[in-house]
């Protein structure tokens, strides 16, 4: 009965030696979205008149501002003269945030992502080109898209004139003749 008693306490005490090294870790959420921002700009010239459906974007809105938006995706159009206009739709998202963190503190937020659409006659073009970027472009329509840490849109568009579909109320009109 002695040997089970030692070899019973022995068990025991090499047991209680383990299970005290074992260390639980409860990792927190992820962190909050990053923002999500959007704007209008061109080159040399502005645009004859833009629209879109995007409630952030108020109207007559300021060229290379950026406005705080959600995730989604919009139509828009611009017109480059009095009868020819790109039209399509962009889509932006709000970028996820961060692991949570081991000792159970939640991650960081997720970068803010932006995006400019230039609203030039040969259609847009995005400056921050990297390896997350591809562009396609067959005829009179024109594909970028993006994801990387940094950015993430789509942007789909193509151009037609008004006597090929009827466009939308301008939120911006350019009043120079």
């Amino acid at each position: 009965m002695n040997r089970y008693f030692r070899f019973f306490t022995t068990a025991l005490l090499f047991t209680l030696l383990l299970s005290s090294c074992i260390e639980v870790n409860t990792y927190g959420p992820h962190g909050p979205r990053g923002r999500a921002y959007f704007g209008i700009d061109h080159d040399w010239s502005p645009p004859y008149s833009y629209w879109d459906n995007n409630q952030a974007l108020p109207n007559n809105p300021f060229f290379g501002e950026y406005y705080r938006t959600n995730s989604g995706v919009y139509n828009f159009e611009y017109f480059i003269n009095p009868f020819e206009y790109w039209y399509g739709t962009y889509e932006i998202w709000e970028l996820e945030g961060e692991p949570g963190y081991s000792d159970g503190r939640p991650g960081r937020r997720g970068p803010d992502n932006y995006l400019m659409l230039i609203c030039n006659p040969n259609g847009f073009y995005f400056d921050g080109w990297s390896e997350g970027t591809f562009s396609h472009r067959s005829g009179d329509t024109l594909v970028v898209e993006t994801t990387t840490d940094e950015h993430k849109f789509r942007i789909e568009m193509i151009r037609t004139t008004r006597t090929k579909r009827a466009p939308e109320k301008p939120k911006y009109l350019n009043d120079v003749p």
